[in-house]
């Protein structure tokens, strides 16, 4: 991290090498696009690159790229999200009006969705996941609140994203854009 931090290629390559397989994975997994995936991957080492002054203080290199890959992949599908409703919109004409009242009844039908899941959550991960991902929280403060281990914290948050991704499924993507559309599979 330390020659790439003083912009050693050949190191970075290294990285690069190690590492890009693990976000293609990722990225193609829920874009189900190579072409997408494959600019996930582009955008995730340029991130690195560009910010490469900073990896000497990154403790977690692996958390980290996966937290880029992350971000990157969701606003990937976010961006898909809108071109999608953008096209939906153009085939049939809207008021504005119209779209507003269309808005309030997908976030409502998205919030619901998404409170059923988390609802059949064991209780203490469907707290650590609204305190982190509904409420902004971060993983420090929820263990001081629960008086628990942030370790503990992040055991719960990790079982419940795996849990929730068990019950969206990887072929249900409609609820998979109800987390993406509220910004809440993180």
């Amino acid at each position: 991290m330390l020659k790439i931090a003083v912009g050693d290629q050949q190191a970075f390559r290294l990285i690069f090498d190690a590492y890009k397989n693990k976000v293609f994975s990722y990225a193609n997994r829920y874009l189900k696009s190579k072409e997408r995936a494959e600019e996930v991957v582009q955008e995730t080492f340029l991130k690195i690159w560009l910010k490469r002054e900073n990896l000497n203080t990154i403790e977690n290199f692996g958390g980290y790229i996966r937290r880029i890959a992350v971000n990157l992949t969701l606003d990937l599908l976010r961006a898909i999200a809108a071109e999608n409703k953008t096209s939906d919109l153009q085939k049939v004409e809207w008021s504005e009006q119209d779209t507003g009242t269309e808005d309030a009844i997908m976030r409502k039908d998205a919030q619901s969705y998404v409170d059923q899941l988390l609802a059949k959550l064991p209780k203490q991960q469907g707290l650590v996941y609204r305190m982190c991902h509904i409420e902004g929280m971060k993983q420090k403060e929820v263990a001081e609140i629960l008086h628990i281990a942030p370790a503990t914290v992040k055991v719960h948050l990790r079982e419940a994203l795996k849990t929730l991704r068990t019950m969206v499924g990887e072929n249900n993507t409609i609820p998979l854009i109800s987390f993406v559309f509220l910004g809440l599979l993180k």
